[in-house]
């Protein structure tokens, strides 16, 4: 009796797991448009004081740039347009932005002061 109430619990189971599959696919093929979703943006916010949690969060590239690093930064503001609607959203000049970094993930995090 074990063994077949463990059989139809398997077989219930794997039922469910190919469904699951057949309705993925069947969602993929009813999919209007194949555009890949815009990067992610992160804004971080640079302040004067630097507390042990922001050690490491921001690297002193960026919490003191250089003239070469704040122009590479207002660069990739003038050429990603999904930077410059989330600070546009966030109300944040474009001026104060000191640099701007390509995380592993292909998002952008943003440097802002």
């Amino acid at each position: 009796m074990k063994k077949a109430a463990t059989f139809v619990l398997a077989a219930a189971l794997l039922s469910a797991v190919g469904a699951g599959s057949f309705a993925q696919t069947a969602h993929a093929q009813r999919a209007h448009s194949t555009r890949q979703a815009s990067t992610s943006v992160t804004v971080i916010i640079i302040r004067d004081y630097i507390g042990p949690d922001d050690f490491q969060q921001v690297p002193m590239t960026y919490r003191n740039p250089s003239a070469q690093t704040y122009a590479r930064g207002q660069e990739e503001i003038r050429s990603n347009a999904d930077i410059r609607a989330i600070l546009q959203r966030r109300g944040i000049p474009f001026r104060n932005v000191t640099g701007v970094q390509t995380a592993f993930n292909g998002g952008k995090i943003v440097y802002v002061r």
